[in-house]
C-alpha cells in the first residue's frame, strides 16, 4: 500500500515555515518526492497508513491543503507515466516487483 500526500500551500503570511517544517518532516520520515508538491511512501497495510495520516495531521498547517491518499499496488502499477523516464525508485527496486515489508 503506498501513502500519496499533495500539498498545496498559499501565499499568506507566515505559512512558507509551516510547510518547510511539513516538507522537512515527510522527508525525514520516509516519503519520496514525486513531484514538487507530491510526496509517497510505501506502507505495509491500512492500519499503518491510518497512523501515518494522523501523524502528517499533527505537522499540517492551519492554511493551504494537505490531501492524503492511499493506493494499493495494484492500483499504483495502473499509472500511465507519459514520459519513460524512471523514477528512483524504478531504478532501485524495478517495475514490477512486489515489495515485501
Amino acid at each position: 500500500m503506498r501513502i500519496i500526500i499533495i500539498l498545496s500551500p498559499t501565499n499568506k503570511w507566515g505559512t512558507k515555515t509551516e510547510y518547510t517544517n511539513l516538507r522537512k518532516f515527510l522527508i525525514k520520515d520516509g516519503y519520496l518526492r514525486i513531484a514538487p508538491e507530491v510526496f509517497m511512501r510505501i506502507v505495509a497495510n491500512r492500519k499503518n497508513s491510518e497512523k501515518h495520516f494522523r501523524r502528517i495531521e499533527e505537522y499540517a498547517p492551519k492554511t493551504g491543503t494537505v490531501r492524503m491518499m492511499r493506493l494499493t499496488e495494484k492500483q499504483y502499477a495502473n499509472i500511465y507515466m507519459v514520459t519513460q523516464e524512471d523514477d528512483f525508485q524504478e531504478k532501485t527496486v524495478g517495475k514490477n516487483c512486489q515489495i515485501m515489508l
